[in-house]
């Protein structure tokens, strides 16, 4: 009985090692050949689309693709800070694995809700009217603040210890140097996809890193997947896990 015991044990540590190696390559996979070249894709298409003023803006059909670089201007947000627009994730801490030695807790940011009300970004005196999209992405180096919680369960976040519960508050402040991607909207104005902060070029080169990133992430995984397979097979040879 312990010798068949000890053959089951061995056949699911490497049934797992498979499972867990088709998983990192069917990731590798989706990074490397899916992704990165949408994301290439999509920094190319900002790299040919025009450079429009506010004048181009309105002269523009409905549905046209437009991006615009200018000062973001707007009502300041009550409930928080300086921002005329952001996103609020909250601090959740889970507990440190008992079962592993010398394990810390780990925290993750969870999104609460986002804000991005009617807006203005002006470009050489002109505004052009930015409607509501809470489902617009926020990029780039945000402007960020910390609400700290007084709980006891704690995680680290970029060197310091930061108690679950906390909340981040990252977006805009009035006069920030925006880019925006979106389309022109049927009714005037334009409906946003995606702020950044920063100008043009910061935003094409943020998407080309991007893509790079998820390049390089996507081959390393591809190459770690057969260890993994293998470090299986040995373990389960060896009986280490």
């Amino acid at each position: 009985m312990k010798i068949f015991s000890s053959i089951r044990e061995r056949i699911g540590m490497v049934i797992g090692a498979g499972v867990g190696a088709l998983a990192l390559l069917g990731c590798g996979l989706l990074f490397a050949l899916v992704l990165a070249p949408k994301q290439k894709i999509e920094a190319q298409q900002i790299e040919r689309m025009p450079i429009m003023d506010a004048d181009a803006v309105a002269d523009a059909p409905a549905g046209e693709e437009i991006l615009v670089t200018g000062r973001l201007a707007g009502e300041t947000l009550p409930d928080y800070g300086k921002f005329v627009a952001y996103e609020l994730e909250e601090w959740v801490v889970s507990p440190a694995d008992p079962a592993t030695p010398d394990a810390e807790p780990d925290g993750d940011w969870e999104t609460v809700r986002q804000i991005t009300p009617d807006l203005e970004l002006t470009i050489d005196g002109k505004a052009i009217h930015l409607l509501a999209a809470e489902r617009a992405k926020l990029s780039g180096p945000l402007h960020e603040e910390l609400v700290y919680s007084d709980n006891y369960d704690a995680a680290e976040y970029e060197g310091e210890t930061l108690p679950d519960g906390s909340l981040r508050y990252r977006g805009f402040y009035v006069g920030d140097l925006v880019t925006v991607l979106g389309k022109k909207a049927s009714t005037g104005g334009v409906i946003p996809e995606e702020y950044y902060a920063g100008d043009r070029v910061a935003f094409t080169e943020s998407k080309h890193s991007a893509a790079k990133g998820m390049l390089i992430g996507g081959i390393c995984m591809i190459g770690l997947a057969p260890l993994l397979l293998i470090g299986g097979i040995l373990s389960a040879i060896f009986r280490r896990r």
